[in-house]
């Protein structure tokens, strides 16, 4: 059976160190990752999707008073729908086929929310 034991530490500088070690071989390597971004999960849901799943009629609100920016795709990466979301504003979206897509949410160019859509 071979063992490998594996070392991680992180430094709040953004720098990783990864130590693994092969007890059987007695070698060892050190790999450096020079840089990491480590995506902050928002408190709540920046939007409410309902009903989800749904049979061809959807709502989204934005659940924040800032402007959001609301992207539907298909599973090909497509994009079917897009709208801009401002101070709670609820938008209703029919056009839809059965399906399952992938939506996203910006706030000021920076990705904030990601889930996915069925319609049945």
């Amino acid at each position: 059976m071979n063992r490998i034991l594996l070392f991680v530490s992180l430094f709040l500088i953004g720098s990783t160190n990864l130590f693994a070690q092969n007890n059987f071989e007695n070698a060892s390597n050190i790999i450096s990752i020079d840089s990491i971004k480590i995506k902050s999960e928002p408190a709540k849901t920046a939007v409410k999707i309902y009903p989800n799943p749904s049979y061809g009629k959807l709502s989204v609100s934005a659940n924040t008073s800032s402007t959001l920016h609301f992207y539907i795709f298909d599973l090909e990466g497509t994009l079917v729908y897009q709208a801009v979301l401002n101070n709670k504003e609820r938008k209703t979206i029919e056009n839809l086929k059965k399906g399952t897509y992938l939506y996203d949410v910006f706030e000021k160019d920076e990705s904030i929310e990601e889930g996915k859509i069925v319609i049945k």
